[in-house]
């Protein structure tokens, strides 16, 4: 009777270990730049700020008055001032798509992803994850950042442009 109740309990054991080399990555640490609104470069590693998604280069927003902006542009230049060239430490997701790794990265105690979306100068990427949608339903309602004028969401745009690409190839 022991051996059939100590088999389970064994396998059990087992599957609930965690499996070597599965570990979660080690944080990185240096000044950060900004590469693009959402991406963070420290010693030549760029880092997808996870949960966020700020325009895509070419993108354009409309102010208040209607005009065109390059919202890319002011997006990277809000992210660099956050990083303010100071020590960023960014810890990779562990499960990992293509590059560049999807990560949670802090400046002087910050999120940085978190001040982004609350600022309005990117979208809570609700795909990933629904961690900062309150953050943006906030600075969306006071008209922060690009929200004080009309701003596409980063994924809608891209689908748009695809779609012309398509459109123009036939």
């Amino acid at each position: 009777m022991m051996a059939r109740l100590f088999l389970p309990l064994t396998l059990m054991l087992a599957v609930s270990l965690p499996v070597q080399g599965a570990e979660a990555p080690a944080p990185v640490v240096g000044k950060g730049t900004a590469k693009e609104g959402d991406i963070v470069t420290i010693d030549g590693q760029d880092f997808r700020l996870d949960g966020i998604d700020a325009p895509d280069v070419g993108q354009k927003c409309k102010n208040v008055k209607g005009t065109e902006y390059d919202c890319y542009e002011l997006s990277r230049r809000m992210l660099e001032r956050i990083l303010n060239n100071d020590e960023v430490t960014c810890t990779p997701r562990k499960e990992q798509g293509k590059p560049p790794q999807l990560a949670a990265c802090v400046v002087r105690g910050v999120d940085i992803g978190r001040a982004m979306v609350q600022l309005g100068y990117a979208l809570a990427y609700r795909a990933l994850t629904p961690a900062y949608a309150a953050d943006e339903a906030l600075a969306s309602s006071h008209r922060r950042g690009m929200w004080a004028g009309r701003v596409e969401a980063p994924w809608e745009w891209r689908s748009r442009q695809q779609r012309e690409k398509l459109k123009q190839a036939q």
